[in-house]
């Protein structure tokens, strides 16, 4: 879990270009959070590490990861004991995690990946391998055409607005976050995404009087996927938590994604998504 809150020290993270799949959620106030999730890649430090929510659960558990937080609203940490996540709590296993003292606390709790896979391999008795169904990857030549998106608005609000922006010869988005082009603080690399997923989700439920919002995100939806400079909608199915959500284009088929990473925007009703 990465901090993006518009406070100093925040951004720009470390760690989110190694990723392969970004999942970016408002958690309260209007403030959006990230899920990194790594494939074997490697990045130090990985950061700011924040706090769990329940609506991250739901997307963790298709991936049966090890779950990787500094402890999490009260739901959340219910919800991970009850659903037998493989996690790795910062405030139970502070030795994987430093805090940078240049930054102000709570901001400033890091790892790496390095000490995640040893957390992983030596820290914990699990056997099983994560399993998980892929979505379905395809050259850039077999993509089909679509509407023209070389640019894409996602407008949660002030600092938390996304702009992604086509570039044609590297075939990736390039993303401004709050008006800012996002870097990786670790390499200074603009943050780029070969897929774009914009998931249309109801708006959200209130939990325990911090503003704190969880979303549905089982069942089905909306869908807008952009790669390669176009936009293919469809729809997002979830059957139940543990199911893959998995996106179909208009006639039923499953759509394609372009072959690299993906970034995943949930949108709840009232929010808006611009392209052209």
């Amino acid at each position: 879990m990465i901090e993006n809150a518009a406070f100093d020290g925040v951004r720009p993270q470390s760690g989110l270009s190694a990723a392969s799949v970004v999942y970016e959620i408002i958690v309260e106030g209007g403030i959006t959070r990230l899920m990194a999730v790594y494939a074997g890649e490697q990045a130090d430090p990985v950061g700011p590490v924040r706090s769990s929510r329940d609506t991250y659960l739901e997307f963790a558990s298709e991936y049966n990861c090890a779950y990787v937080h500094a402890g999490g609203s009260y739901t959340a940490q219910l919800a991970i004991d009850n659903f037998e996540l493989r996690d790795i709590d910062a405030l139970r296993e502070y030795q994987w995690f430093w805090r940078d003292s240049s930054k102000y606390s709570p901001h400033n709790l890091f790892t790496n990946t390095a000490n995640l896979y040893q957390a992983i391999a030596e820290g914990h008795s699990w056997i099983e391998a994560p399993t998980y169904v892929s979505w379905q990857f395809v050259d850039d030549a077999k993509l089909p055409d679509g509407i023209v998106a070389t640019e894409v608005k996602v407008n949660y609000g002030g600092a938390y607005n996304i702009i992604y922006t086509y570039n044609p010869e590297g075939k990736y988005y390039e993303r401004t976050n709050g008006g800012v082009l996002q870097i990786d603080n670790n390499n200074d690399r603009t943050l780029t995404t070969r897929n774009i997923i914009i998931q249309h989700v109801p708006p959200g439920s209130y939990i325990e009087g911090k503003g704190r919002v969880n979303f549905s995100v089982t069942g089905e939806g909306v869908v807008e996927i952009i790669r390669n400079g176009v936009l293919t909608k469809g729809v997002w199915k979830k059957a139940n938590r543990l199911d893959r959500t998995r996106f179909y284009d208009e006639t039923g088929e499953e759509i394609q994604l372009a072959r690299g990473n993906s970034w995943v925007e949930i949108v709840p009703e009232g929010y808006t998504v611009e392209w052209k």
